[in-house]
């Protein structure tokens, strides 16, 4: 698929599929790029839920919120994460195709086996549709510790709790899980922090900037739903694989930033800024 690249002509859009096998050589080339693409749009999936409540989630207190996605997200394990690295022009990285081609990422992790882990039958069964391979990834998957090692090196997040994060921006949709699931594989598999404060402060220490776009809709007029209504809202096209695609929605994610940041916000970081910090789903609804 393609679209339009800055100097006017087409860019084709390829998301780069990680497994075990290349994982070392494709984190070669994102360190490569962090100084210049430090913007990072993230999505992740992941097995469904085993616990919920039947009171609407805006009505709970931020502590019940938080004790929710703690138990799920202790309990169940990553599928695919995707990441879209841009600039702060709203480029992607070209890897010497002269802005011909854009290319994001998406790995494939190896320690959800569907025969034997909890999970939600019908989330596997929508992630199935959209053409995961949850029998290849037992088999080819990228082990956990290896991909937290290489994203500590890569630059992206900080080297523990205590370090200062680099000047990344970390950028996804209705974020609570796509956080969790992240620390829980930084973590080593450790179950998340007890408290939410805890919790705050990892991903504060961690990831440096975050914007969440369904905080970020606020205000926005016109905008309501998940990430596939709003795209439709903003006339962003699905350009590259299929939704429930880590990689795929990453892109969408970046795509929606970059409209609604030129829409409602003047193009101006100064005005994002107001909505960082924030992760909907936990500290609001």
């Amino acid at each position: 698929m393609c679209s339009q690249r800055r100097g006017g002509g087409p860019q084709y859009l390829v998301v780069r599929s990680v497994w075990a096998w290349n994982l070392e050589y494709e984190f070669s080339i994102i360190a490569s790029l962090v100084d210049r693409f430090s913007y990072v749009a993230f999505d992740t999936e992941f097995p469904g839920f085993l616990y919920s409540t039947r009171r609407p989630h805006r009505l709970l207190p931020p502590s019940l919120r938080y004790a929710i996605l703690k138990a799920n997200v202790d309990e169940m394990e990553l599928v695919q994460l995707g990441l879209t690295l841009f600039d702060a022009s709203g480029d992607l990285p070209d890897l010497g195709t002269g802005g011909r081609v854009g290319f994001v990422w998406e790995f494939n992790f190896r320690e959800f086996d569907v025969r034997r882990d909890p999970h939600a039958p019908d989330s596997v069964d929508l992630l199935r549709s959209s053409g995961i391979d949850f029998d290849r990834l037992p088999l080819y998957g990228i082990d956990s510790g290896h991909f937290a090692a290489h994203l500590y090196r890569s630059g992206l997040v900080a080297h523990c709790r205590f370090c200062r994060p680099r000047s990344t921006r970390w950028i996804a949709f209705h974020s609570c899980y796509d956080f969790a699931y992240l620390i829980k594989v930084l973590g080593i598999g450790r179950p998340l922090p007890d408290t939410l404060e805890e919790f705050l402060g990892l991903v504060n220490s961690l990831f440096g900037e975050t914007v969440d776009l369904k905080h970020m809709m606020r205000g926005c007029k016109g905008l309501f739903g998940g990430l596939e209504n709003v795209a439709r809202t903003l006339g962003v096209p699905r350009q590259a694989g299929k939704s429930h695609q880590a990689g795929s929605d990453s892109l969408v994610t970046y795509q929606v930033y970059l409209k609604m940041k030129q829409r409602f916000f003047d193009g101006r970081d100064a005005k994002v800024a107001w909505h960082r910090g924030i992760i909907y789903g936990l500290q609001t609804c």
